[in-house]
């Protein structure tokens, strides 16, 4: 394997070695890089990974809606934290530099299947939706405050947030929470710049009438 050297320029080195290292920075890399050796099927198991994560926002956001116990909401709220800083580097690192380590390296790179890489966007995308639902509710609870709407209000509010990039549309109980919308705001663009990116390759060529 021949490694290539990028003597022109920086930018993509820098960022390339700041996201490689906010990767390890997760929760899915400490249970892989512990279980590398037991994990025969990867593929399988980051699936099983998304779908699970999903699972757990949903069944996270009604625990914390319907539940008073503060030690409960906020496990849930630092996982969705967590949860949440791992999807938003994982998008970026395929969407802009495994492709470029790979490069570095030498080697071809490739992807399982770009339909799979869509669903699995799709999956990431909603369970956001849930796990900042998870955070306004946690801190409406922790300031003593009661949830005045039913959860799927909250669910709505937070969907809004993410894909009209709009914090007004989280109910706003206190300046930490409009932090946690504009932080839900900023995520909606950031998968969307990344959705628009993946889905424009995955459109077909077209011949031109007119190629002037």
């Amino acid at each position: 394997m021949k490694k290539i050297k990028t003597n022109d320029g920086f930018v993509m080195d820098l960022w390339e070695k700041i996201f490689s290292f906010l990767s390890k920075v997760s929760v899915f890399y400490l249970i892989t890089s512990r279980l590398r050796n037991k994990i025969k099927k990867p593929y399988t198991f980051v699936e099983k990974w998304v779908v699970g994560n999903l699972l757990a926002a949903i069944t996270g956001s009604l625990i914390v809606y319907f539940t008073g116990n503060k030690t409960v909401i906020l496990i849930l709220f630092i996982y969705s934290i967590s949860r949440v800083f791992e999807i938003i580097v994982y998008q970026l690192n395929v969407i802009l530099f495994d492709s470029y380590r790979a490069y570095k390296k030498g080697i071809q790179y490739k992807v399982k299947s770009v339909s799979r890489m869509l669903v699995l966007l799709i999956h990431n995308y909603i369970e956001i939706v849930f796990w900042y639902a998870v955070m306004a509710l946690t801190i409406i609870y922790l300031n003593n405050q009661s949830a005045s709407y039913s959860w799927a209000h909250y669910i709505k509010s937070s969907f809004l947030c993410i894909s009209t990039f709009n914090e007004d549309a989280v109910i706003s109980n206190g300046a930490f929470l409009s932090k946690i919308a504009f932080f839900e705001a900023v995520s909606g663009i950031i998968l969307t710049i990344v959705s628009i990116a993946r889905c424009i390759n995955t459109l077909p060529a077209v011949e031109e009438i007119d190629k002037s």
